[in-house]
This record gives C-alpha cells, structure tokens and sequence, in this order.
C-alpha cells in the first residue's frame, strides 16, 4: 500500500494522445472517488480519496527521451497505470515509461487498463500490449503468480466503455493499488449507488412537487362568496340589498356587490397563496351595521353581516297639536311612553319587534309613524 510520506502520487497515468480522453476519465474517477468509510476507521493506514493521480496531457514523439520532469514525476509515483490500446502499442512515450518504471524496480507496480484491443493477439491491428509490456511481461508468464500481466479489461463480458465498465475498472484499479477485496468494494459502491439513486429519485420528487406547488400557486383562483346574516331574520323589513363588499389583498382590492343577500358573487383571479390566509374584509351598505375586519380566505366564503337595528329600532318624533306643558301617554307598537314637556318621544325597540311603520295611540287621536323617523319628525295628534 502507498506510504503517502513516501510517494507524492497514488499513481501516474501512461498514454498515448489519442487515448488522453479515457486517461483523463480514469484520473478523474480515481480522484473522486471515496473509499467506504467503515473500511477507513477499520484500517488507519487506508486513506479516505485515493489522490493525487498523475496525468500528462502531451505524448512525447518516437525516438525522444522522457523529459527529466516527467522521469521525476513517474519516481514519486506509487504506480503506474498504462492505457493499453492498438494505438499505445507502438509508442515510444508509453514504452520507455514502461522500461523506466521497471528500472526503478517497481515491476510488480505496473497496472495495464485495456480500452481496446486484445493482449497477445499476434496481430497488429488488435494487439494492445505496447512493446515494453510484453517484454516485461512474457505471454508464458504464469497469471496465477504474476497476476499484474492479466490487466483491467474495459471490454469484457462485451460491455464496451460503458459506465458501468470504467466504475468496475476504477475500482479494479483502486483494489489493486490498496490491496483491498474488489468484491467487497464493488458491493459497497453497488449500495453507496443505490442508495444515491434514491436519494436523487427523493430529491428529484421533492423537485418537482416543488415546481408543481410554485405552479399551483401562481395559477388564480376564482372564489364564490355569500353572506350570512347573524342577527334574526324580521321579514315585516325590506331585504337588505346592494351590500358592497371589498376583500383587500395587501396591494390590491377585490370589490364585488351583493344585490340581495341571497346572492352569490365571485372573486376573481385571487392568487391561490392567499387561501387559507387572513385578509381584510369590508362591508358596506344600507340597513347594516359597517363591518372591517380580518377573515380567512376560504373556498367558498361564508360572509357574516348584521342587520342595523337602529333605522327601524330607534322611534324618536315630536307631537304637535296638543296643549303643553302637560304630559301626554301614548302606545307606539304596542309599548306605552310618555312624551316630555317638550312633546318629545323616545323609544328603542328590539329588531324581531321592528316594522316599516307604527301605529300611534294617544287620548287626543291616533296616527301612524312611518320609519326611519327622527327627532325633527312631527306627528299631529288632534
């Protein structure tokens, strides 16, 4: 295993330039991955991300030397991972790393990662095993002993460079550099992606109830309204009609009117958001008591009003034709009251006894008193 005071790099990536995609794919999947954690807290020496990975972009032509960077780069390196390809085969890059990397005696440190072609075909246009492999790696070499030869195929079991091929290939490569189980790690990452695939599936869910409840609630809503009358109903008073009410919306005011309070009207276009929310609500109208208070907005609303028991309910006349300062008795509705000094009546009545007129009895005569009334009205009694 990597002695990390040791080696700068988990690995350097050896390839030829057309194969710098594949190369670059594995460094990534290399670096990014995360080992499982139970392994790391089993074992201290096994590190949480296996990087960094080396990856030089640019091939360098036959029959040039490596560069001393790169030779310095290849010696810090733990191992070394080839990109095996019909096109690596003949290059000169890729194989003198090869033989500089078994100079530093690290054969057994050589990982081959097959992305096409066959090893040991014995025929040009498929064999992927560059020269210097297949010298350091003899096809006679026994693979049960020199199990580096066997390499990591990425066209096995004919899943050609799918994803799922280069996953099991990176964590070939990751097994193989830490010396840990494959299977144990293929079958953990199988449920790390399981339970990733739910976790995006939840969040994709989540995402879209999301969408669908931001839709939902800027789509405008129509709301049917009626109104309820909380005091009794007198029907010897007219019909309490033309109720304007006013929903207001912070901003904005929805204004409708009843023309009788068996009515139905609807609100229009009100922004779903506000459903179940309190707003302001104002009535307005003849014959009822003014009403500004918070509601909550419902589907259907329910307004509740109250009759004005005044209009009806307050009796206030003066008598005229009668001999004062002398106190006169009357009935009005039934009630007896006496008039002052001044020929003045007061009298309030309750909304089930209140009618449109009342009958006035008195020992001089009898009238009728016609409501609304007040005290600059005049009733003659003779």
């Amino acid at each position: 295993m990597p002695n990390p005071s040791t080696y700068k790099y988990f690995a350097f990536i050896s390839f030829q330039s057309a194969d710098s995609r594949e190369a670059l794919r594995l460094q990534h999947a290399i670096e990014s991955y995360r080992l499982p954690a139970v392994l790391c807290r089993h074992d201290k020496s096994i590190p949480r991300r296996v990087r960094p990975c080396f990856c030089y972009l640019n091939d360098i032509h036959a029959g040039e030397e490596l560069m001393s960077e790169l030779k310095s780069r290849m010696e810090q390196s733990r191992f070394l991972i080839v990109i095996c390809s019909p096109r690596a085969v003949h290059s000169a890059y890729v194989n003198s790393g090869i033989d500089y990397f078994v100079s530093l005696g690290r054969r057994d440190s050589i990982i081959p990662l097959i992305i096409e072609g066959t090893p040991y075909s014995d025929d040009p246009s498929t064999e992927c095993f560059p020269e210097a492999l297949r010298r350091h790696f003899p096809k006679d070499s026994n693979p049960m002993k020199d199990h580096s030869i066997l390499g990591i195929n990425l066209n096995e079991q004919g899943l050609r460079l799918s994803r799922q091929t280069r996953r099991r290939a990176m964590l070939l490569v990751v097994s193989r550099m830490l010396r840990l189980d494959y299977d144990g790690l293929l079958l953990r990452d199988r449920e790390r992606q399981r339970k990733r695939r739910i976790g995006v599936a939840a969040l994709m869910v989540s995402i879209v109830t999301a969408l669908t409840l931001t839709w939902y609630m800027s789509q405008a809503v129509d709301i049917p309204a009626t109104l309820r009358e909380k005091t009794p109903t007198n029907s010897h008073l007219p019909p309490l009609q033309d109720i304007v009410v006013t929903l207001q919306l912070d901003k904005e005011h929805k204004t409708d009117t009843f023309l009788t309070i068996g009515d139905t009207v609807v609100f229009r276009h009100i922004p779903p958001r506000y459903l179940g929310r309190k707003v302001q609500v104002m009535l307005r109208g003849r014959d009822i008591v003014p009403m500004d208070t918070q509601m909550v907005v419902t589907s259907p609303m329910v307004i509740p009003l109250e009759r004005d028991a005044r209009p009806y309910g307050e009796v206030r006349f003066r008598l005229r034709g009668v001999s004062y300062p002398e106190s006169v008795r009357l009935t009005v509705a039934g009630q007896e009251v006496q008039a002052d000094s001044q020929g003045r009546v007061a009298l309030t009545l309750p909304l089930p006894d209140q009618r449109t007129a009342y009958e006035v009895v008195s020992r001089y005569g009898t009238d009728t008193l016609y409501m609304p009334c007040g005290e600059d009205d005049i009733l003659l009694l003779e």
